[in-house]
């Protein structure tokens, strides 16, 4: 009988309705569950941003390392191109006062720059053809060199090359009578930062003779070597 009625009470606990107790502890695993479910969903979506903020980073560099070398071959372009300096240059008459084409520069009253108006050569666009001068692009040693030429007689001939405010060079002559025709050249090495300027100066009260047709009195000039910064 006593074991007839365990039994009895095994199957009605078995077949009952699930208590207040039972529920709860129901939601509580369910809420367990969610909230675990939750977690690894913001474990896993962090894992995602982090991976997503490395590409960014990523292509970000790359992006700065292509720029920094296009700048780098911009910079070398630029470089480059500034060491190709050189001109050659020839001072024509603004009124040949012969039929061959030649003609007198001065003399004035005040000292000139001698404007050598055709340019033959002008590689880097150093010098200017409408003021005579040549700007250093960069810092370096340059070559310059000078022919005169003057075709007068009893009258003082000549020329200076300068540097800024400086006389370099110098070459001068009194014409003797019946001493109509002369050349004259000089040469030298300056060393110059960028903005140097280099050019011809006529003296007051001296004259120097230029052809239209024929480059006979020059001004030349190049880079020889850029010096290192």
């Amino acid at each position: 009988m006593k074991t007839l009625t365990i039994f009895l009470l095994f199957l009605w606990s078995c077949t009952a309705e699930p208590t207040t107790t039972d529920v709860q502890v129901s939601l509580l695993e369910m809420k367990l569950a969610l909230l675990t479910q939750k977690t690894e969903t913001e474990a896993m979506m962090a894992k995602m941003l982090t991976r997503l903020n490395d590409a960014e980073m990523k292509i970000k560099e790359l992006s700065n390392a292509k720029l920094d070398q296009e700048n780098k071959m911009k910079a070398l372009s630029s470089e480059k191109t500034q060491k190709e300096v050189a001109f050659t240059a020839a001072l024509q008459p603004s009124s040949p006062a012969h039929s061959s084409g030649f003609g007198r520069i001065g003399p004035y009253s005040e000292e000139i720059t001698l404007v050598h108006q055709k340019v033959l050569t002008n590689v880097g666009g150093a010098y200017d053809s409408l003021s005579g001068v040549f700007t250093a692009p960069v810092a370096g040693v340059y070559f310059f060199t000078f022919t005169t030429y003057s075709w007068v007689s009893e009258k003082d001939i000549g020329v200076r090359l300068m540097k800024n405010d400086e006389e370099v060079l110098l070459v001068w002559e009194t014409q003797d009578k019946g001493d109509n025709e002369d050349y004259a050249s000089n040469s030298v090495l300056l060393e110059l930062v960028a903005g140097d300027r280099v050019f011809m100066r006529l003296k007051n009260g001296y004259q120097v003779a230029g052809s239209i047709y024929s480059n006979i009195h020059t001004f030349s000039g190049f880079l020889l070597y850029p010096k290192a910064k």
